[in-house]
């Protein structure tokens, strides 16, 4: 999608925008501006919000623009609050490991949790 000033190739102008992050460096943003557009997402983030599940709430209030994760995207009511963009063909991968200790006895819980990891993935 192209913003004001931009092109599909390099990406939506944001400048003067206020981005909302859970963290100044924008980790979130960055990664999804450089996967869909190939370029580097400049500035800081406006405004903080401490714990992720807050961002969308204060991109509802008005404090400005945000990416967010999937999961807290399909959360949001469907308001018309919050607006998607189009995702590129191949969103960006972000990895996640569950691990163990070496040859310490299998815990039931994490155990479960592996399960149900396996279980949900196709979903995602």
């Amino acid at each position: 999608m192209s913003g004001p000033g931009g092109s599909r190739a390099r990406g939506p102008e944001l400048h003067g925008v206020p981005l909302v992050s859970y963290a100044e460096d924008l980790p979130i943003a960055r990664s999804n501006r450089r996967h869909a557009f190939g370029t580097r997402l400049g500035g800081q983030a406006a405004i903080t919000v401490p714990d992720l599940r807050g961002v969308p709430a204060a991109v509802v209030a008005g404090a400005g623009i945000t990416v967010l994760p999937r999961y807290l995207r399909l959360a949001e009511p469907a308001s018309g609050a919050l607006v998607p963009l189009p995702a590129p063909e191949d969103p960006p991968i972000n990895t996640s490991y569950l691990s163990r200790r070496p040859g310490s006895p299998d815990d039931p819980h994490v155990t479960l949790v592996r399960e149900r990891l396996l279980r949900a993935a196709p979903t995602w």
